[in-house]
C-alpha cells in the first residue's frame, strides 16, 4: 500500500493527468516545456525582491531577500531535460532558498533544446557565472562566499560548469549544491529499472528523448554532457539530495562515489519516498521545506 508520504504528493502533482498525457505519451521537448510552465510557474515569498538583468548576455533574475547582506551568492541552474525551464518556473524555489539562507539567488534563462544545442546551455552557464563572480544585486564586486547550484538537468548542468572551470584554471565556487542531478545523458543506469514504477514523473524514455534533443550529435558519454564520466578531482564540496523513488536516484549516488574517491568533500542524503524536485512543493509538503532548510544550511556554510 503507497504511504501517506507518497499518496499527498501523487495528490499535488495531480499524476495522472500531468504524468499520463505529457511524460509518458506525448514525449516530445515543447510538450514538456508547455506543460512545466503550465504546472511549476510559481512566484517568489513577498519579502524577496525580483530583479532582472542580463548577465553576460544570458538572460536572468536576482532573488534577493530582505535579509541579504552581501556576503553570498547563488547561482541557480533550473531543471527541465535541457529543453524546458526557465526563471518563472523556478523562481519560487529559488526565492524560496533565498530568504532561507540570506543569500542573493541568480537564476540564469540559459538556452533551450531543441532550438539550441549543446554546448549552448554549457556556456550560458559559464557565462552567468561568471558575471555573478564579479556583480552581485547591489552592485557590489566580489562576494565571500559563492555556490554554484542546480535541480535535474541543471544539476548535472552545474558539475559541467563546475568541471570546465577546473579545467580553465579559473577561480571556483566555494560549493556546489544538487538537487536529483541529471549527470547521466546515456540514462542505463540501474534505477532506471529498479525505480521505474516508483517514480512519478520522470521515466527512461523521457530522458533518451531530452538527451537527444540536446546532444547535438555529440557522444552522450561526453563528460561536458555526462559529468558522471568526467574526472572530479578539484572539484568544491558538493551537497547532493535525491529522493529514494527516483529513476534518477543512480545518477546521484555515482556522483557520489566518484566525487569521493576523487578526494571531494560530499554529503549524499537519499530522502525516503520522495519524488523527482520534491522541494518545488515547500509551500505544500513538509519535507520540501525541510529540503530546501538543508540546502541553505549548505549554501551559507554551516
Amino acid at each position: 500500500m503507497p504511504s501517506k508520504a507518497f499518496v499527498k504528493i501523487r495528490r499535488l502533482l495531480k499524476v495522472a493527468r500531468f504524468m499520463d498525457k505529457v511524460m509518458r505519451r506525448q514525449v516530445t521537448p515543447l510538450g514538456l516545456r508547455e506543460n512545466m510552465q503550465k504546472n511549476i510557474a510559481a512566484t517568489e515569498p513577498d519579502d524577496v525582491a525580483y530583479r532582472e538583468v542580463d548577465a553576460g548576455g544570458v538572460p536572468s533574475a536576482w532573488l534577493v531577500p530582505e535579509n541579504y547582506d552581501g556576503r553570498i551568492r547563488v547561482l541557480h541552474l533550473h531543471g527541465g531535460g535541457y529543453t524546458a525551464g526557465n526563471i518563472d518556473t523556478h523562481r519560487g524555489y529559488a526565492g524560496h532558498l533565498a530568504k532561507a539562507s540570506g543569500a542573493a539567488v541568480l537564476v540564469a534563462d540559459y538556452r533551450l533544446a531543441p532550438e539550441d544545442v549543446f554546448p549552448a546551455a554549457l556556456e550560458d552557464g559559464l557565462t552567468a557565472y561568471r558575471y555573478m563572480r564579479g556583480n552581485g544585486p547591489d552592485g557590489a564586486g566580489e562576494a565571500e562566499r559563492l555556490i554554484i547550484g542546480g535541480d535535474s538537468a541543471g544539476g548535472g548542468l552545474t558539475l559541467a560548469v563546475l568541471m570546465a572551470l577546473r579545467d580553465a584554471g579559473e577561480a571556483m565556487p566555494d560549493g556546489g549544491s544538487l538537487l536529483s542531478p541529471w549527470a547521466d545523458l546515456v540514462a542505463e543506469n540501474e534505477t532506471m529499472k529498479t525505480r521505474a514504477k516508483t517514480d512519478l514523473l520522470v521515466a527512461q524514455k523521457w530522458l533518451k528523448v531530452c538527451a537527444g534533443a540536446y546532444d547535438g550529435g555529440v557522444d552522450r558519454a561526453d563528460p561536458r554532457l555526462s559529468p558522471i564520466f568526467g574526472d572530479f578531482s578539484g572539484l568544491p564540496p558538493l551537497d547532493i539530495h535525491v529522493g529514494d523513488a527516483e529513476v534518477l536516484l543512480g545518477d546521484s549516488l555515482g556522483v557520489a562515489e566518484k566525487a569521493k574517491a576523487a578526494g571531494v568533500s560530499v554529503t549524499l542524503e537519499v530522502w525516503p519516498e520522495m519524488q523527482h524536485i520534491w522541494q518545488v512543493l515547500w509551500p505544500f509538503l513538509p519535507e520540501g521545506a525541510a529540503a530546501v532548510q538543508k540546502a541553505a544550511a549548505f549554501v551559507r556554510g554551516d
